[in-house]
């Protein structure tokens, strides 16, 4: 297996592109959401009906700063939309898994220097991982739990500056915190979900059964 460092020189060379928002008239509606989302960075696919929505990212896409400073990526494409001061939101997502790396995630963005990413991803030891990021300036990364299968419960909740992430394996049965955090960038923060492909050719990531709740969580165990 190649060392940490040796795919990130690989993902450099890929992931070199920058942040760029999509006009206006590329809206997307999905069922539930508080606003209508708009794409920073295109998808090479994506598909939207009801509460479901698919993301395809393509070759060398990416959202991460590395912490020892020698590689950045802003270029996977988030859907984005403007949330309630605070919110809950929950989905069932399931990424058609090939590379390492490959994934798909919730996203909390303020700028590209600025963001939680709440990521499911086929790790570089080969697990199907559920990880969280947080991003000032440095991403903050770590791995939370092991999935067997390549789909699972995801749930982000903000209350304030305080923000928690959960996971289900169970289809909803039991819930697990994976990181509680504060963050509090300054300025508008806008909520999104995201597919990546650092290394593969593409990556689908497919959010269904979205719920949004513009009231955030109680409950520290199970984010409701």
């Amino acid at each position: 297996m190649k060392s940490i460092y040796a795919y990130l020189l690989v993902l450099a060379a890929c992931c070199s592109a920058t942040a760029q928002a999509a006009p206006t008239g590329d809206s997307v509606r999905i069922a539930g959401m508080p606003s209508a989302g708009y794409w920073l960075n295109k998808p090479a696919a994506a598909n939207a009906s009801g509460s479901r929505l698919s993301i395809t990212a393509a070759k060398g896409t990416d959202f991460f700063h590395y912490g020892g400073g020698n590689f950045k990526a802003t270029n996977a494409p988030i859907l984005l939309f403007q949330p309630d001061a605070d919110f809950t939101v929950t989905a069932k997502v399931k990424v058609g898994f090939n590379e390492t790396y490959d994934g798909g995630a919730i996203f909390v963005y303020a700028d590209s220097t600025h963001y939680i990413k709440f990521l499911f991803e086929k790790s570089h030891y080969g697990n199907l991982s559920v990880c969280s990021g947080v991003t000032n300036t440095y991403t903050d990364d770590a791995t939370n739990a092991v999935s067997p299968t390549n789909e699972v419960l995801m749930r982000l909740s903000k209350k304030g500056n305080f923000y928690g992430m959960f996971y289900s394996l169970d289809a909803g049965k039991t819930w697990t915190a994976a990181r509680m955090v504060h963050f509090n960038p300054g300025g508008k923060i806008q909520l999104g979900f995201s597919s990546q492909s650092p290394l593969g050719a593409q990556c689908e990531s497919i959010f269904s059964e979205i719920t949004y709740k513009p009231t955030g969580f109680t409950d520290t165990k199970t984010g409701e």
